[in-house]
């Protein structure tokens, strides 16, 4: 935004995340000092403290800090906690609004997360359990959009949560995960967005019961991913398809009609693939490593 921009222009001091695109980082003044997160794993916990603890010593010696991170911080991110952390220490920081990857993300790959005939709503969740635990999921519901931000690695066991029948037992919910609500139909449309606006980006799309193949076809993952779930994946593809809500739920035949539509969007393969920035992005966002 204008107002990043013009806060990397005018800082003494950036602390970057580690996963702040090159593109961004080429903004920063040769001038500026410039410190990258140390984050790997197993070492996220005290990559994090020492950003702060940078940041903190810099704002007492008069440094106009700046904490660099990508997306939206408070999505699933730390913002908050730095916030406090800072005004504890006597800073009260300004918060320069993110655009979340939950809705650039899919747009970038085309698909709305809502969508007028398609997709009322949306919810946004997180694929990775807190300190360990299984997810715990929404349920199925037709006219909504689920965006899952952060566990692909762990698809196996979303899946298993999202299709799971609704009257099978789950022993340990907090290891095995649960759902509430209704169960997502196997033919169900659902994107695997990796490393968004980056020139490396890259959507694996195919159904529910077909994603776990399409992904190993592709080849290695790309962190960071999200997972966008429901009948907007395959809203604005080709001719289109914005008569999903149209249907009479209740029509024996509905699931008949739901996989001519996903068969109709796949065509003649098992999944959707597309790597890498169009020529039109490529010319909004030059690679600055080629600069």
């Amino acid at each position: 935004t204008v107002a990043a921009h013009q806060a990397l222009m005018t800082s003494t001091l950036i602390l970057s995340d580690k996963l702040v695109p090159s593109e961004i980082l080429a903004l920063v003044p040769s001038s500026t000092t410039l410190h990258i997160a140390k984050k790997f794993p197993g070492n996220a916990e005290g990559a994090q403290n020492e950003m702060m603890e940078l940041a903190l010593e810099g704002a007492l010696r008069g440094e106009i800090v700046v904490r660099l991170k990508q997306g939206d911080p408070f999505v699933y991110g730390r913002g908050g906690e730095e916030i406090l952390f800072f005004r504890q220490h006597g800073f009260e920081p300004v918060v320069v609004p993110g655009v979340s990857s939950a809705l650039a993300g899919p747009l970038m790959m085309n698909i709305p997360v809502t969508q007028r005939g398609v997709a009322e709503s949306m919810v946004l969740c997180t694929g990775v359990g807190r300190k360990g635990k299984a997810v715990q999921l929404p349920g199925y519901v037709r006219s909504r959009t689920l965006c899952l931000l952060m566990g692909v690695a762990r698809i196996k066991q979303v899946l298993q949560v999202l299709m799971r029948p609704s009257e099978q037992a789950v022993a340990d919910p907090e290891t095995q995960g649960w759902r509430d609500g209704a169960a997502f139909p196997p033919y169900l449309p659902i994107a695997i967005i990796e490393r968004a606006s980056s020139h490396d980006q890259r959507m694996v799309a195919s159904t529910l019961d077909g994603i776990e193949e399409a992904l190993e076809r592709a080849g290695e993952q790309r962190p960071p991913g999200m997972m966008i779930i429901g009948w907007s994946v395959l809203a604005l593809e080709g001719e289109g398809e914005v008569t999903v809500l149209d249907e009479d739920e209740a029509s024996p035949d509905l699931e008949k009609r739901d996989r001519a539509r996903v068969q109709k969007w796949l065509g003649d393969k098992s999944y959707v693939l597309k790597d890498g920035l169009s020529e039109e992005w490529e010319r909004l966002l030059p690679n600055a490593g080629s600069q």
